[in-house]
């Protein structure tokens, strides 16, 4: 990232780290859920909109075309309460408010060439963040040395859970901890409340480090490897496994060397890693069940009503249908859960970047990170997560323009002369 000199980029960058610290704390963080927790949630999306609107109007960013198109998704949100019963406050404040807010602060960064603060501010505090709980996992979870450790308790569900804070910047969850085949073994969960979603935060910092930056550190990637093993987490596992062969194939592709006689047989040893992985988690009692009942619920609920679901936020018509061994623990299934409430309608703001990535030969070489993208949503509840919303604005953003010459990402053109 060429060095920050004007006001104006100090501006944009500090507003940059902002942006991702409100946004990060709009998800399952700890900090949210702690006893004696008095900042609600929902106020980062309030800013998030608040800083969203400032950013337009200090910057006078009023390009016709970006504008037009974020009225357009705007209107389209707004039709759909017309056709579907949801409730409309839940609709606003969970949806389209952290949607509209992404989309204006993206679209602003990338209009003054500043994307890059965004992207940078956001891999820098995953890297911080996977190195702090290393440690205290490594030394306090592992090790069992309480370095500034304070027992105490956070509220899920309204539910009083015990963890232990190593000075309120690691959790260790015992309510996460698992039996793999047959042996207790402790999860990194960092500063979030479960391991998915501390899985997913480090995965988009890994598809910054691979796919976005153009030269590739690899200390800083193998850091968030390496933490994303410790999450023991089967999404961590396989998604992470991919976004390595996918930057390997993109590094055989520039060389020249990328064949098919290649790519099969390491495809081959994906789908392996991928059924032993998926086999030891279904022995081991985890959410694999979970995940199996909650993809036959959202197909079935959505072939009811497959164009507006059966109401945006309506979880409990598909909790209704948990099977009966079940405990009300949740949905883990995004875009199923997605389709089954808000229906196609809702669901094609996320799968239109991916087909286009996929077909248009302008934009295939943001076909790695489409791919990464709709897995993410596909396998974890993250619809109106704050994070993935501002990746998917970005995602909509470089589909609408080329943003390769702003140095945003490596400019090459994806498996182009295997597949198309």
């Amino acid at each position: 990232m060429k060095s920050i000199k004007s006001a104006g980029d100090r501006f944009f960058a500090v507003m940059a780290y902002i942006i991702v610290i409100l946004s990060i704390m709009s998800t399952t963080v700890m900090w949210n859920y702690l006893k004696g927790a008095f900042i609600p949630i929902g106020t980062y999306r309030y800013l998030l909109l608040a800083i969203s609107i400032l950013l337009v109007l200090v910057t006078n960013s009023y390009n016709f075309k970006d504008l037009s198109f974020i009225t357009l998704i705007i209107c389209y949100l707004l039709v759909f309460i017309f056709f579907s019963q949801i409730n409309p406050f839940k609709y606003f404040s969970n949806l389209c408010m952290p949607l509209t807010a992404s989309l204006l602060i993206v679209f602003v960064y990338y209009q003054h060439g500043k994307g890059n603060l965004l992207l940078a501010s956001y891999a820098n505090i995953v890297l911080i963040v996977a190195g702090v709980s290393l440690f205290f996992y490594f030394f306090g979870s592992i090790l069992g040395l309480r370095i500034g450790a304070i027992d105490t308790n956070y509220y899920w569900a309204d539910t009083p859970h015990f963890t232990t804070s190593y000075c309120y910047l690691y959790f260790h969850q015992p309510l996460q901890d698992q039996i793999y085949l047959g042996h207790h073994v402790i999860r990194n969960t960092g500063i979030f409340t479960e391991a998915p979603g501390y899985t997913l935060f480090l995965l988009d910092g890994l598809i910054i480090e691979l796919f976005v930056k153009k030269s590739k550190t690899f200390w800083r990637i193998g850091l968030i490897l390496v933490t994303l093993l410790t999450t023991l987490s089967a999404t961590a596992i396989l998604l992470g496994a991919l976004a390595v062969l996918l930057s390997f194939l993109q590094y055989l592709q520039a060389q020249g060397k990328l064949n098919l006689k290649i790519v099969i047989p390491v495809f081959l040893l994906l789908l392996v890693l991928g059924v032993i992985v998926i086999r030891i988690r279904k022995s081991g009692g985890s959410s694999y069940s979970v995940r199996v009942d909650d993809l036959r619920i959202g197909l079935t609920l959505w072939s009811q009503n497959p164009v507006f679901g059966v109401g945006f936020g309506n979880e409990g018509a598909l909790i209704k249908m948990f099977a009966f061994h079940r405990a009300n623990n949740g949905l883990s299934m995004g875009l199923t859960t997605l389709m089954a409430t808000g229906g196609l309608y809702l669901a094609l703001y996320f799968l239109v970047p991916f087909f286009t990535t996929l077909f248009a030969p302008s934009r295939r070489y943001l076909l790695p990170i489409s791919i990464l993208l709709l897995l993410e949503i596909i396998i974890s509840n993250i619809s109106t997560n704050p994070v993935y919303l501002m990746a998917m604005a970005l995602l909509w953003y470089a589909v609408l323009n080329d943003i390769r010459e702003q140095g945003a990402f490596a400019g090459t053109n994806y498996y182009t002369s295997l597949y198309f």
